[in-house]
């Protein structure tokens, strides 16, 4: 059982993340923006994996993945960045500065758990 960070402002769509995580076994961790994910990674070392929003309050999802990849003792998480207004070629940036995949919004609770699988095993 991994503990899983998700940031994301959309109250309906955190919770059914959520529940798809919580099928799987894991636990999750909810932030609904990007400065407290950032203060929960910082001071929840266990955490294994993050799923976040592009578009957040205070923080946005670009933001904290470059945060995250700056701090040596978070470089190594696996980060799925999601979005439902995004070009491609801002996908290749959030790519770039360290995301480890991009889904589309409305999120496939298939692709998210195949990530999940694919990143924790």
């Amino acid at each position: 059982m991994a503990k899983i960070l998700i940031a994301e402002d959309e109250r309906q769509l955190i919770e059914v993340m959520s529940k798809a995580v919580n099928s799987m076994g894991h636990s999750v961790i909810k932030s609904r923006n990007g400065r407290v994910a950032w203060e929960i990674l910082c001071d929840n070392p266990d955490i294994e994996l993050l799923i976040t929003d592009v578009s957040m309050p205070e923080m946005d999802g670009e933001e904290l993945v470059r945060c995250i990849r700056q701090d040596s003792n978070l470089f190594d998480i696996p980060i799925l960045i999601m979005s439902g207004v995004i070009r491609a070629k801002d996908i290749s940036n959030l790519l770039k500065v360290g995301a480890t995949a991009f889904l589309p919004k409305p999120v496939s609770i298939k692709d998210l758990k195949d990530f999940i699988n694919k990143n924790l095993s």
